[in-house]
């Protein structure tokens, strides 16, 4: 938990809970369905172990957070002190967008949060029946393909095929696929600037980006 700042003003309280590295994005992975410490380390590829551990336990001490032992590990889940944070995460997103004159760069892209966060971001009854198997990958990453295997209601994020044929290739520049998920570029735009190429089944290419709804703190 931040120290504290010796004042009775509630922005100063709040923040001495919730202004501390790393917190209010553990809150976000928590609002966005993950329950295992193995999820949230997905959703925050970045941070330590050790520090997901500590924020967890600040916010579990805090009241936000309410961990209980299960047969495969502790599972997570908020409290609805914590749901509460939810148009808090909503109204700093919105101020994001419309105030750090920053803008999206280098620092901000990251394939690994990038595609974790399409996995989970869906149109479940736009997904095929049977499993299909997507091979995504980034320019100047190739070495490292990302695999969804898709098959309603969901999409599971893997490193290989398993075994299965490749039904879809994607191949995608990172930032122009970062911008088409926070909603700043069109889909379309992408593929006329050839920031992303199919290869595959027509009918397979044109359905690919309805499965996925965005990011979910878009304007």
């Amino acid at each position: 938990m931040a120290a504290g700042y010796g004042q009775f003003c509630a922005v100063a309280r709040a923040l001495e809970v919730l202004g501390e590295r790393w917190t209010l994005l553990v809150v976000r992975e928590l609002l966005l369905g993950a329950g295992r410490f193995s999820e949230l380390q997905r959703g925050l590829p970045r941070i330590s172990r050790t520090v997901l551990t500590q924020r967890l336990r600040e916010l579990e001490r805090a009241g936000l957070v309410l961990r209980a032992a299960g047969a495969a590990g502790p599972t997570y889940a908020l409290t609805p002190a914590g749901e509460a944070l939810a148009p808090v995460l909503r109204e700093l997103g919105g101020w994001a967008y419309a105030w750090d004159r920053r803008g999206l760069g280098p620092d901000h892209l990251d394939p690994e949060t990038l595609v974790w966060d399409m996995r989970r971001r869906l149109h479940p009854e736009r997904l095929p029946a049977s499993l299909t198997v997507v091979q995504l990958t980034f320019r100047g990453r190739a070495d490292k393909p990302y695999y969804l295997h898709a098959r309603r209601p969901d999409v599971t994020l893997c490193t290989d095929s398993g075994g299965h044929p490749v039904a879809l290739q994607v191949e995608a520049d990172l930032e122009a696929l970062t911008r088409f998920w926070l909603g700043e570029r069109q889909w379309g735009q992408l593929l006329r600037a050839e920031s992303v190429r199919l290869t595959g089944p027509a009918p397979l290419r044109r359905v690919f980006p309805t499965w996925f709804s965005g990011y979910a703190l878009r304007p």
